[in-house]
């Protein structure tokens, strides 16, 4: 499927690996519908991209039905004229906040609360603007090659596909885990699912104050470059026949 004159949703899109797959995006001759919580980057990243390429429709909680409802509806109205192309879905949080305690010595053991933060965010969020860009893009005439409506592309994590980080490593698993039986469902329709595990990359969820020191890479020996986040999902857009797979982006690591 081509990007150039399609709409793409970007969750997560004001920071990080959606900031620069919205930027790429953009570049490419396409048009992006950001949903984030911090209504300052995002809007900030409108005025850089122009808004008549982007669109922000205020700050969003991916795990709200009714806030992605009515984000869609706003972007969709801000797009009237451009064909949506699906979704790339890099919204996520790598730890509950300070509020929310752990338990055990030093409350450094993942709490029932703490694991059910991160679940809704990073798992129900992403399946709730999955399902609902999806039914969307039923709508769509299949013109593209093979009949194609569109793409539904998702942020896993070597922490879930490798077993690390309870929280976290575990909803990045299931969203892995998401990937082909959601292919499974939509390929009637002509939408594909394919989901990204990155290994470590340089973007602020690498906080300095999580107490967890990511390695580098196993080669190149560095973090990931939010850059090549982009450009992976350009070919995974691009590429028909990538549908069902968990694609891993860490340069031979293993967590």
């Amino acid at each position: 499927m081509k990007i150039e004159n399609r709409l793409f949703i970007i969750t997560g899109g004001a920071s990080g690996l959606g900031k620069e797959t919205a930027k790429t995006i953009v570049r490419h001759g396409g048009y992006v519908g950001i949903i984030d919580l911090n209504a300052k980057a995002s809007d900030d990243l409108v005025e850089k991209l122009d808004a008549k390429n982007a669109c922000f429709p205020g700050p969003v909680d991916v795990s709200s039905e009714s806030q992605v409802d009515e984000a869609l509806v706003k972007i969709m109205r801000h797009f009237s004229s451009v064909r949506l192309g699906g979704a790339v879905l890099c919204s996520g949080v790598l730890f509950a906040p300070p509020r929310v305690k752990g338990y055990g010595p030093g409350n450094k053991l993942t709490s029932y609360q703490q694991f059910q933060y991160i679940i809704n965010v990073n798992l129900l969020g992403t399946y709730n603007v999955a399902q609902k860009v999806s039914e969307l893009l039923l709508s769509n005439e299949p013109t593209e090659e093979d009949g194609e409506r569109g793409v539904i592309l998702t942020t896993s994590s070597i922490t879930g596909l490798d077993g690390t980080i309870v929280g976290y490593g575990t909803s990045k698993a299931a969203v892995a885990g998401l990937t082909l039986p959601l292919a499974k469902e939509l390929a009637e329709f002509g939408i594909r699912s394919i989901s990204i595990a990155p290994g470590p990359f340089d973007t602020p969820i690498l906080d300095n104050d999580a107490n967890i020191k990511a390695p580098p890479c196993l080669f190149p020996r560095r973090y990931g470059r939010p850059a090549e986040f982009a450009s992976t999902v350009v070919h995974l857009i691009t590429h028909p026949m990538f549908n069902g797979s968990v694609v891993r982006l860490d340069a031979g690591l293993r967590a």
